[in-house]
């Protein structure tokens, strides 16, 4: 498809700036500055021509004693618009991190060694040490007066992070944040950021407007943005590799390769297992816990063992276009270190001393008014589920139907039960629920029984509309790090054998530049309904359909959507997803643009002798 071939050439551009980085540095960071300079440029010129023009007719008119014309009134006060849309989008505010603050001389043992670290790196002084309640670190550059008067540094240390780590790994954590201040990579990270914001901001506010202006400013943006944000990519690459060689240097090798792999295992862990069930509270009780940090320790207590070796792999995958740091395979190999645990010795958490209580507390305190709204709106969401679950446990005797919503329920509410035996008592209840045996088979594996993935493979046997699920979870799994060996073994041969199948059905479903295209097949009715959902979303200009020819008779149909976007580049992409959430067609559908598949584009209007869909008509 386009999209695919169109990341494969970011993805090619990428590798070729790589290694021009890495030859050439400094000539390499020279050329990111200036790329960054002519984004300045362009946005100086539209600031000028907003905010100059109006001043010069304004300042014309004055000196040369001349009344206002009506019609040129009319084209200051739009103009005056316009100037307050630019200078709004450019106005930036950063705000410090947010957390509890050390004061001078509170944990004297983790600001003494923090101190021994920044000085040994050679880094700036700190404007305060924050504690938040993440499992990372990170080094933040903020700067006074648009940074005419140079930055605040500061550094932001999990509460999480050093309940993992041993105060050794800690300090190689610490050594690699103090290794982008030495670089100065905060301070331009930050500017580069600085220009990413404003750009968007800049395409929102003039995107609409409908100017010749406006326009051209939309051209170069689609030219400039893929070249700064790969530049800028791999420039913070290249960053992340120098600052784990300073890590190294100060704390030594083994602290710093122990140190990662600790850190993307209780990753993986906690994505899967601890921010879910905090979702199932969200739905289940009123107001946030009391003790959120509490509840964080004891998921971090309860990690299972690390799997080095399957870690590795999972994490080789293929560079993360959208993640600016390396995999870890490739940081932990990038100093020579061997891939490797450390025996622990002090606790991280042990540096707070006295004052981690006080921390906790706080840290508490800020996460509960930080979760009071959107708490409140995902449990009034909830509403009607805890209705009817209620409702479903005071009636006592239910139906297989009855039964199954049950467990969904159950598995949507009920954080503190497994629902794993109400999905088996669904599949009693209902032996050819593909439904219930496929989610018996999920938390099956998800609990480390391999008996799970022989109910996955059922499941998927028995109904093929389980197959595009279960790959979806299998690619999941393949990138989870924290399964045991046996259960992840059992889910290759898994996914080897249904591979062929899982491929047909992805080629079903898409449009590509040599597929066979006819005319659709809807009726009155569902044409009528499928144009009300279009006209709902007001940037959609017009649209053309057309159907996917399949060989044999019986496939579903699917469907081919293109649509003209008359929003901003940015909201594109977010817009097709809604109009694809929103569609109601006998089939799967396809919703693109012209932008990205001309070549399908050209394809679908061929088959269609007019828009279905034109807005206005």
């Amino acid at each position: 498809m386009a999209a695919k071939a169109s990341e494969q050439r970011y993805r090619a551009l990428i590798e070729r700036l790589q290694a021009q980085a890495r030859e050439a540095p400094q000539a390499y960071r020279t050329r990111v500055m200036l790329l960054a300079a002519l984004g300045y440029a362009v946005i100086g010129a539209v600031l000028l021509v907003a905010v100059g023009l109006p001043v010069g007719i304004v300042i014309a008119l004055v000196a040369t004693g001349r009344g206002f014309h009506p019609l040129l009134l009319f084209l200051l006060i739009w103009q005056g618009v316009f100037a307050t849309l630019v200078v709004r989008a450019l106005w930036l505010r950063f705000d410090a991190p947010s957390g509890y603050r050390l004061a001078p001389g509170e944990a004297p043992e983790l600001q003494a060694e923090i101190e021994r670290l920044r000085l040994a790196a050679g880094a700036p002084s700190l404007e305060a040490v924050v504690i938040d309640s993440d499992l990372n670190a990170g080094a933040a550059s903020m700067p006074r007066l648009l940074g005419l008067l140079g930055d605040h540094h500061y550094l932001v240390i999990g509460l999480p992070l050093m309940r993992l780590l041993d105060a050794a790994e800690l300090s190689a954590v610490i050594a690699h944040e103090f290794g982008h201040f030495r670089g100065g990579h905060g301070r331009f990270s930050a500017w580069i950021y600085r220009v990413r914001i404003s750009w968007q901001r800049m395409v929102e506010a003039m995107a609409g407007s409908g100017g010749a202006m406006s326009r051209l400013f939309l051209k170069f943006f689609e030219w400039y943005v893929p070249y700064f944000n790969a530049y800028s990519f791999v420039m913070a690459r290249e960053d992340e590799f120098e600052a784990d060689a300073m890590s190294a240097r100060l704390a030594g090798e083994s602290a710093r390769v122990s140190a990662l792999i600790r850190l993307a295992h209780a990753s993986q862990w906690i994505e899967r297992r601890f921010l879910p069930g905090m979702e199932v509270r969200m739905r289940a009780q009123p107001q946030p816990p009391v003790q959120f940090n509490a509840m964080y320790a004891a998921a971090v207590r309860d990690l299972p063992p690390i799997d080095i070796a399957r870690l590795l792999a999972c994490e080789a995958r293929e560079n993360d276009l959208t993640d600016t740091h390396p995999t870890l395979p490739q940081r932990v190999a990038a100093v020579g270190g061997s891939p490797a645990l450390r025996e622990q010795a002090l606790p991280a958490i042990a540096l707070l001393g006295e004052s981690l209580s006080q921390i906790e507390r706080k840290l508490d305190v800020a996460w509960r008014d930080a979760m009071k709204a959107p708490w409140a709106a995902l449990y009034a969401a909830a509403a009607p589920d805890r209705h009817r679950l209620d409702a479903l446990e005071r009636r006592g005797t239910l139906d297989a139907a009855e039964t199954l919503q049950y467990a969904q329920l159950v598995e949507a509410l009920r954080p503190e039960i497994d629902p794993l035996r109400f999905y088996e008592r669904a599949l009693e209840s209902a032996p050819d629920s593909a439904t219930a045996r496929f989610k018996v088979a999920l938390l099956r594996i998800e609990a480390g029984d391999v008996a799970g993935v022989e109910q996955l493979r059922q499941a998927m046997t028995r109904d093929a509309g389980a197959i595009r699920p279960a790959f979806e979870k299998l690619r999941a799994y393949e990138r989870d790090g924290t399964l045991g060996p046996d259960v992840a073994v059992a889910l290759a041969a898994l996914r080897d054998d249904f591979a062929d199948r899982a491929k047909s059905l992805e080629a079903r479903d898409g449009v590509v530049g040599d597929d066979d295209l006819i005319a659709h097949d809807l009726d009155d009715a569902t044409l009528d309904s499928l144009c009300e959902t279009l006209y709902r979303i007001e940037q959609v200009g017009q649209a053309w359909l057309a159907r996917k020819r399949f060989d044999l008779a019986d496939e579903p149909a699917h469907y081919a959507l293109l649509v003209t976007w008359r929003g901003s580049v940015v909201s594109e992409g977010p817009g097709l997803k809604r109009i694809v959430a929103a569609l109601r067609l006998p089939g799967s559908v396809s919703v693109f643009t012209e932008s990205a598949h001309k070549a399908e584009a050209r394809r679908v209007r061929g088959v269609c002798a007019a828009p279905v869909y034109r807005r206005g008509s």
